[in-house]
C-alpha cells in the first residue's frame, strides 16, 4: 500500500479566482460555511490544468439535472421508450399532486396524490419511462413519546402516464420504549422499495419487517405475486433450508427487528435474484414462489470477521449495514457495501458552517466484497462511533462518494474508493483490484464522485482539498477548502492528475431518486450534477458566497 502526501498535478496554469469556462449565477438558496479558523485554514492557489476536451456537439447534452428559472434544481432520468417525445423526465412533488417534466421543462402530467415523501428510480411498468412513489402518511391520534404514530402506505405512480396506483396497506408506526427515551418508527417510506435493471419487479419491504413482498404489474392490475420471510422471526428459520446460524451465536439463525432492507434484485447466473444486507447478514432469494427453497444464500457476519479477517473482529456490534452499495460493472460476480455516510452530509456541513449532518455517520464503518455466486463476504472494519465513550463520533468516519467504483477492464475486479476522517484529517483510500484492502492512500484530499461530467467517455474525480501543504500538519480539517479539482485516475500509475481547478466552490449536492444499479440505506443518492445552459452543459457548483452556481464543461 502505498500513501501519497498529496495529489499530482499535470497542465497548464490556471489562474485563481478565474471564471472557470464561465459560470452563470443564480439566485442564492443558503449562506454558506465561512472558511476560517482551525477546521478550514484559509485557501492558497494551486496550479491546475487546462479544461477537459469535450464531445463535438450542436446543441449540449441535457445532463443529470435542470436549472429552473425559479433558481431550484429538478434532477433528470432518462427515457428509454424509443416512441417517446421526452428524452428525459423530471419530477416535482408539491402538496397534494406530482409534476412530471421533460428535459425543456414542460409539463408532461401532473396527478392528484396524497402529500408525502416522493422517491422512485424503478420502472415497474415495464415501458421504458422511469416510474416514481409517493410514503404517504396520516395520524393515528396517538402519541409515542412526543411525537405521533402515524399511519403509512406507498402510493405507485407511473412516470408516463402519472397514473397512481395504491397496493399497499397502510401500516402503523412501531412505538420503542427504552430508558430515558420514548419514540416511534414509521414502516412504510422511501427505503421500503427494491429494484433492479433489467426486472420490472418490485420487492417491498416495511422498516422493521417480518415479511415482504414482491409486486408485479399484470392485467389484474399492480398487485404482490408472491412473498418472503425476512430474518427477523423463527418464522424464517422454520420455512427455508438455507438459513444460517446467528454471527453472534445465538441459538437460531434470525436476528430479532433485523435493520431495514439495504440492496436491490440483480441477475445472478441468468435468474432474478433479491439480494440485501440486513442485521449482521446479507441474503439472497430466488424472486420465485414461496417455499423452503426460496432462499438460496444466508451468509451471517459481523464487522471484520468473515472471509480475510482484515482489522479488529467486532463481536460486540450489532452489525449495521448501511451504506451504499454497487454492482461492480467490471466483474458483475461482486457486490460492494461501502458502510458509512455520503458525502452530501459534508457537503451540507459546508454550508452551514457547523458539523451538524449525520452527527453519527451511520455508526459501523467498514467495507465489504460480497461475492454473489459463491455468497461469500470479505469485510474490512474502521470505526465505530461509540468506542471510547463515543469518541469516534467523527473520528474514523467513513464518507462514500457517490459512485465509490473505480472501474477495471471488463472481466477484472475494480477498485474501491472512499474518504475516511483520521487523525482530524480526511484521506482518500483508494483499494486494491478486487480487495478490501488499501492500495493507495492519498492525505487530505476528499472526493465527491467519480463521474464522466463531459460525456468524453472518460470519468473525472470530483476533489477537494481538505489541507494545503503550507498549512500546519495539526488535526482539525474536517471542513475542506472551497476549491474542486476536477482529476483524472492514471491506472498504470495509480495515481491521480488535476485537468481542471475551479475556486471558491464546491460541487453542488442534491438528493436524487436511487437507480436500478445503483442503492443506498439514505433513501437518495447524492450525485455531482450537470445542467444543460444556453451556452452547452455545466456543472452545478455552490460558491463560497452562497449562491448555486455554474461552470461550463468541454470547454
Amino acid at each position: 500500500m502505498r500513501s501519497l502526501a498529496a495529489l499530482t498535478f499535470a497542465g497548464a496554469l490556471v489562474v485563481a479566482g478565474c471564471t472557470c469556462g464561465g459560470e452563470t449565477t443564480v439566485p442564492a438558496v443558503d449562506a454558506s460555511a465561512a472558511d476560517t479558523g482551525p477546521d478550514a485554514p484559509e485557501d492558497a492557489a494551486i496550479d491546475a490544468a487546462a479544461p477537459d476536451s469535450g464531445p463535438d456537439a450542436g446543441v449540449a447534452p441535457i445532463g443529470n439535472a435542470m436549472l429552473m428559472g425559479d433558481g431550484t434544481v429538478v434532477p433528470l432520468y432518462p427515457v428509454s421508450d424509443p416512441g417517446s417525445p421526452a428524452q428525459a423526465i423530471g419530477f416535482v412533488a408539491a402538496g397534494g399532486s406530482v409534476r412530471a417534466l421533460d428535459e425543456d421543462g414542460e409539463l408532461l402530467w401532473e396527478t392528484a396524490t396524497e402529500p408525502g415523501v416522493l422517491f422512485g428510480g424503478f420502472d415497474f411498468d415495464a415501458d421504458g419511462w422511469p416510474d416514481a412513489a409517493i410514503g404517504a402518511s396520516e395520524p393515528t391520534g396517538e402519541l409515542c413519546g412526543e411525537d405521533e404514530v402515524l399511519d403509512t402506505w406507498i402510493d405507485f405512480i407511473q412516470g408516463r402516464t402519472g397514473a397512481v396506483h395504491s397496493p399497499i396497506e397502510p401500516l402503523e408506526s412501531i412505538c420503542w420504549s427504552f430508558p430515558g427515551t420514548t419514540y416511534p418508527t414509521h414502516q412504510w417510506g422511501s427505503l421500503g422499495v427494491l429494484f433492479g435493471p433489467d426486472t420490472p419487479t418490485l420487492a417491498v419491504v416495511p422498516y422493521y419487517a417480518e415479511t415482504g413482498w414482491f409486486f408485479d404489474l399484470g392485467d389484474g392490475g399492480f398487485a404482490s405475486t408472491t412473498h418472503f420471510l425476512y430474518p427477523s422471526t423463527a418464522a424464517y428459520d422454520a420455512a427455508y433450508t438455507a438459513d444460517q446460524p446467528d454471527a453472534h451465536g445465538a441459538p437460531h439463525s434470525y436476528v430479532e427487528y433485523s435493520h431495514v432492507a439495504n440492496g436491490m434484485i440483480l441477475s445472478v447466473g441468468g435468474e432474478s435474484r433479491l439480494v440485501f444486507f440486513t442485521s449482521a447478514r446479507v441474503v439472497q432469494y430466488a424472486v420465485a414462489p414461496f417455499g423452503a427453497g426460496q432462499l438460496l444464500h444466508d451468509t451471517p457476519f459481523l464487522a471484520g470477521c468473515s472471509g480475510a479477517t482484515i482489522g479488529q473482529c467486532r463481536t460486540d456490534l450489532v452489525g449495521r449495514n448501511y451504506g451504499r452499495i454497487a454492482r461492480d460493472p467490471s466483474y458483475p460476480d461482486h457486490l460492494v457495501l461501502v458502510a458509512g455516510t455520503s458525502a452530501d452530509t459534508v457537503f451540507d456541513d459546508m454550508r452551514s458552517g457547523t458539523m451538524a449532518s449525520d452527527p453519527w455517520g451511520q455508526i459501523e464503518r467498514h467495507v465489504v466484497l460480497y461475492d454473489l455466486t459463491t455468497a461469500a463476504v470479505i469485510d474490512r472494519f474502521l470505526s465505530y462511533a461509540h468506542d471510547g465513550g463515543d469518541a469516534y463520533q467523527y473520528e474514523g468516519r467513513l464518507v462514500y462518494p457517490e459512485t465509490p467504483i473505480v472501474p477495471s477492464p471488463m472481466g477484472s475486479p475494480s477498485r474501491i474508493a472512499f474518504n475516511l476522517y483520521e487523525g482530524g484529517h480526511w484521506n482518500l483510500h483508494v483499494t486494491a483490484p478486487g480487495s478490501v484492502e488499501d492500495d493507495v492512500v492519498i492525505r487530505d484530499i476528499f472526493l465527491w464522485d467519480i463521474r464522466d461530467l463531459d460525456l468524453d467517455g472518460e470519468a473525472e474525480w470530483l476533489l477537494s482539498p481538505s489541507r494545503d501543504p503550507e498549512d500546519p500538519d495539526v488535526p482539525g480539517y474536517y471542513f475542506v477548502k472551497w476549491r474542486t479539482l476536477l482529476s483524472r485516475w492514471d491506472e498504470a500509475a495509480t495515481s491521480l492528475a488535476t485537468v481542471r481547478q475551479i475556486d471558491d466552490a464546491i460541487p453542488y449536492l442534491q438528493a436524487t431518486f436511487r437507480l436500478p444499479d445503483r442503492t443506498t440505506s439514505r433513501s437518495y443518492l447524492y450525485p455531482a450534477l450537470t445542467a444543460r445552459t444556453p451556452d452547452g452543459l455545466a456543472l452545478l457548483i455552490w460558491r463560497r458566497e452562497g449562491s448555486l452556481g455554474t461552470v461550463l464543461l468541454g470547454q
